[in-house]
């Protein structure tokens, strides 16, 4: 796992612009909540909150990653209060990451929401107040981290998430209470090891052998 971090850590800078527009993307995080969306969070209930998502986007893949943005936004700020809410939250909107479109239509913020998802599982409040909730986040968040396009844009971030999604997994109070999910996310987490790896060595590689091409001495005329 350190060797996962260390070496997406190497290729950091291939997404930097992502990852600059990630931050820029926590800007719009702070906007106000339709009342709608407000509503389903302050329930706490994961299906109403992907409910209102949808319907509120209406097919719109960059406005549904926003009101995702701001959801995940919203269910961190719950885990001092309402830790089990806030992986419920964060999972529904984690689902709504999971669409190829929302992904393709603004990678800054799923990624922004990767990191924040990322954080609310290894909560020990969350971990300990709803631990199979705590692993089906985990679940959701890794196998958005492990689509090809976030493993490309953003290799540090789906390492983080590997390791992050380890931790809930090893948790003693995950594993008493959801066994089975616990063992199910460890082998996902062998997964996207396995792929941010890859990803890793391949980045290496081009830059080692482009690197090579541009420093080779002119021949003699």
């Amino acid at each position: 796992m350190i060797k996962t971090v260390i070496a997406a850590s190497l290729i950091g800078l291939a997404s930097a612009p992502l990852l600059v527009q990630a931050q820029q993307a926590g800007n719009q995080q702070q906007a106000p909540l339709p009342p709608a969306l407000q509503a389903a969070i302050s329930s706490g209930n994961a299906a109403a909150v992907e409910q209102a998502i949808n319907t509120l986007a209406a097919g719109n893949p960059t406005r549904a990653a926003q009101l995702a943005a701001q959801t995940m936004a919203a269910a961190e700020r719950l885990v001092a209060t309402n830790p089990a809410a806030a992986a419920a939250v964060a999972n529904a909107a984690m689902r709504v990451a999971q669409s190829p479109a929302v992904q393709s239509a603004a990678p800054a913020q799923v990624i922004g929401m990767l990191s924040a998802a990322a954080r609310i599982m290894v909560a020990p409040a969350v971990m300990s107040a709803a631990p199979a909730a705590a692993a089906q986040l985990a679940a959701t968040t890794v196998a958005v981290a492990s689509t090809p396009a976030m493993v490309a844009a953003a290799p540090t971030v789906s390492a983080a998430v590997a390791a992050a999604a380890q931790t809930v997994a090893s948790n003693p109070t995950v594993i008493a209470n959801a066994p089975a999910a616990a063992s199910q996310l460890s082998d996902s987490v062998n997964t996207l090891t396995a792929a941010v790896d890859s990803q890793s060595t391949s980045t290496l590689t081009t830059q080692s052998t482009t690197t090579q091409t541009t420093t080779l001495p002119a021949s003699p005329s």
